[in-house]
């Protein structure tokens, strides 16, 4: 997949595309569906392409910062995976807010991309002041020559499937989380060494951290499972501050994987919580975190 970020995704040149448009934030349920009609221009020999942001457009005007629910690279590492053969992920600044829909449409969506079809959610909008809206979007598609394919929202529980409904529940219904995202929640960075305690008690984890612009769940013992090399291993992941044994103040998750016993340092692999077992507490003594580790697992493997 060519990923376009920075200064290349400014300069861009690209033809014969069908383009999905769209923050992506959390890539749930909604945006698979987008995602998936997608994928079917690949049979029009079509090059297949993501336009997102890399900076919130919500933080950029209000000002500050908001966490996402997966990075960019998280979101790179799925778009490559789905298949996609083009990430542009546009820097969005006050100025690039300021255009209209037309010159949206007419100097990125028709000169630079060359579009043919793009697929959005039914209550996208853009350009200037949210002025664009689907109905705008069609109108410009028959001056440009593109056609325009606005997918409905998806529910889940009575409620409408979104990226701001999955922030709510994170924290505190993580399952429901789970369901609304499609896939579980996961984390997708390189193995980096830590105080090697688990060696010393029996298991032996991989540490992986967890950038300050990522929204976490919250702090806690997850079953999960980690696939490397395309192989699915059952685990167990503690994220949060290991206040037992370092009490750090950043937050990182660590993880035990049964059945594997290769060395991860400085590999990139993807970690998927599976669901909330207990939150993250600190015990008196590194013997009793290693019993209640065995507990945890023993709780992972019965309800998995």
């Amino acid at each position: 997949m060519l990923y376009l970020q920075g200064d290349e995704a400014v300069q861009f040149n690209i033809d014969n595309t069908a383009v999905a448009l769209g923050k992506f934030d959390g890539i749930h349920l909604g945006h698979q569906l987008i995602l998936d009609n997608l994928m079917k221009e690949k049979e029009l020999n079509r090059t297949t392409l993501v336009f997102t942001f890399g900076e919130s457009p919500v933080s950029v005007l209000a000002g500050g910062s908001k966490k996402s629910i997966y990075t960019s690279y998280e979101k790179a590492y799925y778009f490559s995976q789905l298949g996609v053969d083009v990430l542009l992920e546009y820097p969005f600044t006050k100025e690039f807010a300021g255009i209209t829909p037309e010159e949206f449409a007419g100097e990125y969506l028709s000169r630079q991309l060359g579009v043919r079809s793009i697929y959005v959610g039914e209550d996208f909008h853009f350009g200037r002041g949210r002025s664009g809206n689907v109905a705008v979007l069609k109108d410009l598609g028959e001056q440009y020559g593109f056609s325009v394919h606005a997918l409905p929202k998806k529910t889940l529980h009575g409620k409408v499937i979104s990226s701001t409904a999955i922030r709510d529940m994170l924290a505190d219904k993580f399952y429901i989380a789970n369901e609304m995202l499609g896939n579980p929640y996961f984390v997708y960075g390189e193995v980096i060494h830590g105080n090697h305690i688990g060696n010393t008690i029996g298991y032996p984890t991989i540490n992986q951290s967890i950038p300050d612009n990522k929204l976490a769940p919250a702090f806690g013992v997850f079953a999960s499972r980690v696939v490397i090399d395309g192989v699915y291993y059952p685990a167990i992941s503690n994220l949060g501050v290991k206040p037992t044994v370092e009490n750090s103040h950043h937050c990182g998750l660590e993880t035990y994987i049964l059945d594997y016993s290769g060395n991860l340092y400085g590999q990139y692999v993807k970690t998927e919580l599976l669901f909330f077992i207990r939150p993250e507490e600190k015990f008196k003594s590194v013997e009793e975190l290693k019993r209640q580790i065995a507990a945890d697992i023993q709780m992972m493997q019965e309800n998995i």
